[in-house]
């Protein structure tokens, strides 16, 4: 028979022989590449996620805030930061060719919006035409601000749907008549529903204008909230925020070396900046997986130490019947890695069982790929190889005659 078979055949009646032991051998494993599992099931679902939203939302949108420091998401309160103007807004458009819309955005919070005797606070978005299609928005009912509404400073306005149910209800707004502090608008059109954003904004909760309307009757200042982009080639997107950057750093004659006045936004931001917030999480539990896995090696080392004791008469014969200290060695290994891997599988799938359990309950989001599988076993081997060799060591180092006294005493 082959030597490497037989020392696996009598390695498996070993741990069979002594279930209990291989149990407690197999626990500290099975714990920790159970977290460990979950928190790489997690971590690529969230990951999915987020990029999913980005792409959903827009991966060839760039977003300029203005201000120097790092903007990813808006703003959670109103800003009045006047370093950015519709002229910069034209010089862009007119300036790089790889643009398809653009668009102006002034903003403002907590704004009351009244129809009739109903009435809500709401966001109140002075915008240009092309901001809808900008930002992969649909009209759910009516039409959008038009180029007419902007020369003509028109009092029209489109509702999210959000505000459309405050102040509607079931009705149709299309048609009917608000008013956005003293000033009348007629409802042009209200967008399609489309949730919260990643930066945690509620998009159907809006009142948007004219940016003329906006800028010059309602809010009183022509500055901007920022400028929203969107590009014809989305794989020419870091060269054309790169373009933008240049082109305003001129125009605001902003010198080299000194720091912008302005934050060209790329969706690579957002997902970094997303995937950021969950990442002391991320690593808090993966460090309590680590010491999950070092607590199950040091089991491992310390049974395995109790069971070269135990079997010290089975060490001597072997050897006095021709068992060399390389196969003691290597069935002794052969144990420590077979518990190790049979630990890593069962904690790998009741890991994978666990992320889909709270997929299910709405508590995280979860993607099963091979990833966590396969760090299971490769790090369940190396815990088996490193702790498991000091006790296969002593175990090949039995000197045979004094071992089969040891038994004899």
């Amino acid at each position: 028979m082959n030597r490497n078979v037989k020392l696996l055949r009598e390695a498996r009646a070993s741990l069979l022989g002594n279930k209990l032991r291989a149990f407690f051998m197999m626990l500290g494993l099975v714990i920790g590449v159970a977290s460990l599992t979950v928190v790489i099931c997690i971590g690529e679902g969230t990951r999915a996620k987020i990029t999913s939203k980005v792409a959903e939302q827009g991966s060839d949108i760039i977003i300029v805030r203005p201000g120097g420091a790092r903007q990813v998401f808006a703003p959670a309160t109103d800003r009045s930061i006047a370093t950015l103007v519709e002229a910069d807004v034209e010089a862009i458009e007119a300036g790089i060719g790889n643009i398809r819309y653009i668009s102006p955005v002034q903003n403002q919070r907590d704004w009351e919006v009244i129809a009739g005797d109903q009435s809500a606070k709401s966001t109140i978005f002075g915008v240009g035409p092309d901001y809808y299609l900008a930002r992969h928005r649909e009209m759910g009912k009516g039409g959008f601000i038009s180029q007419s509404d902007l020369v003509n400073m028109a009092k029209v306005a489109v509702l999210g749907t959000e505000t459309a149910k405050a102040l509607f209800g079931t009705a149709n707004p299309v048609g009917q008549s608000i008013r956005i502090g003293s000033a009348a608008f007629q409802v042009k059109g209200v967008l399609a529903e489309q949730g919260v954003s990643l930066g945690g904004n509620e998009k159907d909760d809006r009142v948007l204008i004219p940016f003329t309307t906006s800028s010059k009757q309602l809010f009183g200042r022509l500055y901007l909230e920022h400028i929203d982009i969107q590009v014809r080639d989305r794989h020419k997107l870091p060269q054309t925020a790169g373009q933008v950057r240049s082109l305003l750093r001129e125009r605001h004659q902003i010198h080299s070396g000194a720091e912008d006045d302005f934050f060209v936004r790329e969706p690579e931001d957002v997902v970094e900046a997303a995937l950021a917030t969950s990442s002391t999480l991320t690593t808090l539990l993966m460090v309590i997986s680590g010491v999950s896995l070092l607590v199950g090696g040091i089991v491992i080392m310390n049974l395995m130490l109790i069971s070269v004791s135990q079997r010290v008469h089975e060490i001597g014969l072997r050897r006095t019947v021709g068992a060399r200290r390389q196969d003691i060695l290597r069935q002794f290994l052969l144990e420590s890695v077979s518990v190790a891997l049979a630990g890593g599988l069962v904690g790998a799938v009741a890991g994978a069982g666990i992320a889909l359990l709270l997929a299910w309950c709405g508590v995280a989001v979860s993607r099963i790929t091979w990833l966590p599988f396969s760090i299971a076993f490769v790090a369940c081997g190396v815990v088996a190889v490193l702790f498991g060799l000091y006790p296969a060591r002593k175990a090949a180092r039995l000197d045979p005659v004094a071992a089969l006294r040891e038994k004899q005493l």
